[in-house]
């Protein structure tokens, strides 16, 4: 009986509780800005309705998440009468930033999201300052402190101070390695993004400490490993040590490197039907018996979801199963149907200067698309390889109550895109060089390059303005045009001087990864001039104005490890021009080149060239500002222009109506710290040149298109002024009248 009572009583006191009381009207006070029905409105309740002690604390919590107001109280004032009281957050009539030495005011200001005229709200403030903090750490300051301070105005107004001590900045003092057997600490350190710090970096910010860049470097380093077949590597550990009183780190990475593997067996398995397996079978772009590299992977598996699209799956997967066995890998594609999940929407941050669509155009999915993690990864590779950013971080965000989709976040760290350069130089041929240029690679943040760059050597003085929009037409069509004007002195080699001046339209789009294509149309008016007295009378003829009208095409296939530093992979390319739209010249001109790397270990590459080109006149000889030369660059043991026909009374070059080059190379480390930037090389140059077009008395011309050929030392020097390359060379077949140079140096570099 007694059990009975206790219940009703509980049940008569939760009735109680739950009681609802009707509003019949209800009072603001504390609101100056706002109009009383604009704060009932945020209500979850109007005049009429019956409510409960738990409407009321519903009625707080909304008040509050609307970050209008502090200090809320939502209570009866009387029966039937309920009483809002608050105060309201003021306004913020002014920002300001005071302190920052460092870095530029419109640099910080761009990563202050709160604006004047907005609502002052705590927690905005506070992740402003952690954005400039954050910003502050990548330029290596980590010692910087910021605090957002207020100043109260009159009418509920205050203005926003965010006042900094910048500090000094940290720098990387050195990075060891430690397990790193397969690679020396030179390689491992030019695959991260973080440098230690040297005088010459003084534009970079790469050499102080960021732990963020850090993690970062991380991933670049699982990267590399994962590409040359060392799949079981892992970043054990790492330690960074601070000198107080150097104010620098030193940074220590532990390395597990694990074994190097090549591929093995390689298989397709699935319980799709209606497959062509041998169709199938085409995509897999690793090979038995030879190292396993991340990046054929990747394509692997993309080629073969892409194929899986074809055939009707449009949520096809695929799941590389590896089995490791003693310095082998058998791999099993396992194609399957994935679960129905769709990109709900795409969301950027971070980006206070690129725009949006810039960033957007480089993801491989769409809203609405069926979701896929092999392009979900390439879409972060296309961002990265922008160049416009210190990290990409690209995340997928659940949709709440909708398991069949997903948001996409990326989150980029903007760098800068602009340069501007002056660089000297000298070299054998073109004698002491200067230029001045600017370049800004992502214009306004459209993503469009712009360029203007002056030179002058003793041989060449150049003015090129170019544009270029990578994204025609928001088409993955890059589009471009160039303006020029050249004066080029040819009186050492062939007794003339000439002036070019022309412009140029260019396109060029990707077929495949690998596959690019480029077109282009330029109209130019070469001018020869100052023939002297004793030049050759071919050379003599030719003197005048000429235009040429010319469109021309070139097919790229490049398949390289790294565009940058290849070590293994190949490029080759084929490219027609024809001249002959309307102007005076008219020819018809094709060029093949390919080039081959193989790593035989660490730093030692090996690589082979071949080159060959044919001009053709169409109803009219070749002129000699439009032949192919050899010597110099294409031939080193020999001068520029220095091997070839030749005028027996003059001496001038004549060049060739074809052309046919080829190197043998071994680049190799000298056993040198890396700080010296040094590597050695050893090669075998080999060419031979046809002969001259319009050519009256071959008496009075030297000509043979035998092969000539060399063998040669030299040095590249990555020296903090720039790439120096010296080449000593030793011809062992050429002919008489061949003009030799055992010295060839060329540096530049820019400052």
């Amino acid at each position: 009986m007694m059990k009975k009572i206790i219940v009703f009583i509980i049940a008569c006191l939760i009735s109680f509780s739950c009681l609802a009381d009707v509003v019949n009207s209800i009072n603001v006070k504390g609101n100056k800005r706002l109009e009383k029905k604009t704060v009932i409105s945020y209500l979850p309740f109007k005049i009429g309705d019956d409510i409960s002690s738990s409407d009321i604390n519903q009625a707080i919590k909304d008040l509050y998440k609307t970050g209008f107001f502090d200090d809320v109280t939502v209570d009866w004032a009387e029966e039937g009468v309920l009483s809002v009281v608050f105060k309201e957050r003021p306004i913020i009539s002014s920002i300001t930033i005071e302190g920052n030495k460092k870095i530029k005011t419109d640099v910080l200001e761009k990563e202050i999201q709160v604006k004047v005229r907005d609502i002052y709200v705590p927690t905005k403030v506070q992740a402003d300052v952690d954005r400039l903090e954050m910003i502050y750490q990548r330029m290596g300051l980590l010692n910087a402190s910021i605090v957002a301070d207020v100043k109260n105005k009159n009418q509920n107004r205050i203005d926003l101070i965010f006042k900094i001590k910048e500090g000094q900045k940290k720098y990387i003092e050195d990075i060891f390695f430690e397990g790193n057997n397969a690679f020396s600490a030179s390689t491992l350190r030019e695959q991260m993004m973080s440098r230690t710090h040297r005088w010459y970096h003084i534009f970079a910010s790469t050499d102080t400490y960021d732990p963020d860049r850090l993690n970062y470097d991380k991933d670049l380093l699982r990267r590399y490993y994962y590409q040359k077949g060392y799949i079981d590597f892992e970043v054990s550990d790492v330690k960074v040590t601070e000198d107080k009183k150097e104010d620098t780190f030193t940074i220590l990475i532990k390395l597990n490197e694990g074994k190097r593997y090549k591929v093995g067996k390689l298989d397709i398995s699935t319980h799709l039907t209606d497959l062509n397996m041998d169709k199938l079978k085409k995509n897999i772009e690793l090979q038995t018996g030879k190292y396993y590299e991340s990046g054929l992977m990747d394509q692997t598996i993309q080629q073969l979801v892409d194929e899986l699209g074809r055939e009707g799956y449009a949520f096809g997967e695929v799941e590389p199963v590896m089995d490791k066995k003693s310095g082998t890998v058998d791999i099993t594609f396992k194609l399957k149907e994935g679960a129905r999940v769709f990109v709900n929407k795409i969301d950027i941050l971070g980006n206070s200067r690129t725009l949006d669509k810039v960033i957007r155009r480089e993801f491989r999915l769409s809203e609405g698309d069926p979701f896929n993690t092999d392009k979900l990864r390439r879409s972060r590779q296309r961002i990265e390889n922008l160049g416009y950013f210190d990290k990409v971080d690209l995340k997928t965000v659940p949709v709440a109550n909708a398991p069949d989709k997903t948001d996409l976040a990326v989150t980029v760290s903007e760098k800068s895109t602009g340069a501007f350069n002056i660089g000297v130089g000298w070299s054998t041929y073109d004698g002491l060089m200067f230029e001045v240029g600017i370049q800004e690679r992502n214009f306004l943040g459209t993503g469009k390059i712009i360029g203007v760059t002056a030179s002058t050597s003793d041989s060449e003085t150049q003015v090129d303005i170019s544009l270029t929009n990578p994204y025609f037409l928001d088409m993955p069509l890059s589009a471009g045009i160039d303006t020029y004007h050249t004066i080029h002195d040819n009186t050492d080699y062939s007794s003339f001087k000439s002036k070019s001046t022309g412009g140029a339209v260019r396109f060029s789009w990707d077929y495949t990864e690998r596959l690019r294509q480029r077109v282009k149309y330029s109209l130019q008016r070469d001018k020869m001039t100052d023939v002297e007295s004793d030049a050759s009378l071919y050379v003599k003829k030719q003197q005048g104005t000429y235009w040429t009208s010319m469109i021309g095409e070139e097919l790229i296939y490049d398949k390289r490890d790294s565009a940058i530093n290849p070590t293994s992979g190949y490029i080759a390319s084929w490219g027609v021009d024809f001249a002959g739209l309307g102007a005076d010249t008219k020819f018809i001109r094709t060029k093949l080149n390919a080039t081959q790397y193989f790593e035989l270990m660490d730093k030692w590459v090996l690589s082979f060239n071949a080159s060959a080109g044919i001009i053709q006149g169409i109803g009219q000889d070749v002129r000699i500002n439009n032949a192919f030369f050899l010597g110099g660059h294409n031939l080193r043991g020999f001068e520029s222009y220095g091997a070839g026909a030749r005028d027996k009374a003059s001496d001038d070059a004549l060049g060739g109506n074809w052309i046919v080059t080829g190197t043998v190379q071994l680049m190799f480390p000298l056993g040198l710290p890396e700080e010296f930037g040094l590597r050695g090389k050893l090669f075998i140059d080999a060419g031979a040149l046809g002969k001259p077009d319009d050519i009256d008395n071959w008496d009075d011309v030297w000509y043979s298109n035998k092969i000539r050929a060399s063998y040669g030392f030299g040095l590249l020097w990555r020296s903090p002024m720039g790439p120096i390359n010296l080449d000593f060379g030793f011809p062992f077949m050429k002919e008489d009248y061949d003009k030799k140079e055992v010295f060839r140096l060329n540096f530049g570099t820019g400052f």
